[in-house]
């Protein structure tokens, strides 16, 4: 579909407040009556044009006084529209609830769409799934107000809950960047308390207000320097490299995986897969070796070893 002949089709409609007879209109484009009823269907079903024909006058907008119709900014082609649906299914294990919210009439639009496809809801909503998993709620005012301060730069006062500790703290705080890691968000923000940058849980905030004072700007390369290196959600400088061996039955399918922009990967004589990682909190990736069990060892550092270890003592006390 020529997107030039949609906007000439529509601002030609828009000169003419009464029905212009087929001929005229085709005489007007030189084209001929299949490709005129293309552009129809498709300005009508796609783009909600109010385009209408008066038995024996001709075709117009069929706009009540004072309407108006404007093509929207942008419009999907039939697969780029089962594309959108599909991104839309996907959308809906995000959180929090409000962007569900927000999604809806881009939902029902989107419905209108498929169903002049004969696709209907059964298709659309069950043939593909999301599965969220130790999702944490988060407060979805709470979320609104970050994301507001975010895009309008403001500082934000924040109780945030220490579960270490279980104490409230309180802290003033430059929102930075929101992140969205393993079913949860987090957002990166200047601690005004600490005087660093620090990642909090949005689960784990209790209370919020908004300040007047505007949020200081971190450049984006210290922010990419702060949480990129490390392993996982943890942010600071790379502490160590941590080196795993898988066993051959599972070699193949861990290579297949990305753990760390910047791993390197080899494999033995044997086998095995080998792994490399730059780390610098050990927490979030010591969860992920014990998640495969026997099928994995490490073989350096030293210390790191020597953790795993330790929680594997400390849960072996769990079933004796």
């Amino acid at each position: 579909m020529e997107f030039s002949h949609i906007y000439e089709l529509d601002n030609y409609f828009k000169k003419h407040r009464y029905p212009v007879p087929l001929n005229d209109i085709l005489n007007h484009f030189g084209y001929g009556k299949n490709t005129f009823h293309r552009i129809r269907t498709h300005m009508c079903d796609y783009l909600g044009a109010p385009i209408k024909n008066k038995r024996g006058r001709g075709y117009y907008y069929d706009l009540k006084s004072g309407e108006t119709f404007e093509l929207p900014g942008l419009w999907f082609t039939d697969k780029e529209m089962v594309s959108l649906a599909l991104l839309e299914q996907i959308s809906q294990s995000l959180q929090p609830p409000l962007v569900k919210e927000l999604l809806h009439p881009v939902t029902q639009r989107l419905q209108a769409r498929l169903h002049k496809q004969s696709i209907n809801d059964q298709d659309w909503q069950n043939r593909i799934k999301v599965t969220s998993q130790w999702q944490r709620q988060c407060e979805p005012t709470f979320f609104t107000e970050i994301a507001f301060s975010l895009l309008t730069r403001k500082q934000l006062q924040i109780s945030y809950w220490q579960w270490q500790t279980d104490q409230i703290d309180t802290r003033i705080i430059s929102p930075q960047r929101l992140v969205y890691y393993r079913d949860n968000w987090y957002l990166d923000a200047w601690c005004h308390k600490r005087d660093a940058l620090r990642t909090f849980l949005l689960d784990n905030i209790q209370q919020i207000q908004r300040l007047k004072n505007q949020a200081i700007d971190i450049p984006f390369s210290t922010l990419d320097n702060h949480v990129m290196p490390g392993y996982g959600i943890f942010a600071g400088k790379v502490k160590d490299i941590a080196t795993l061996r898988f066993s051959k039955p599972i070699s193949k399918r861990v290579s297949r995986e990305n753990w760390h922009p910047d791993q390197q990967a080899d494999w033995t004589a044997e086998g095995n897969y080998l792994l490399s990682i730059p780390y610098s909190d050990n927490r979030e990736l010591i969860r992920d070796i014990l998640h495969f069990g026997s099928e994995v060892e490490v073989l350096s550092p030293a210390d790191l070893r020597e953790d795993i270890a330790q929680e594997i003592q400390k849960m072996q006390k769990n079933y004796r």
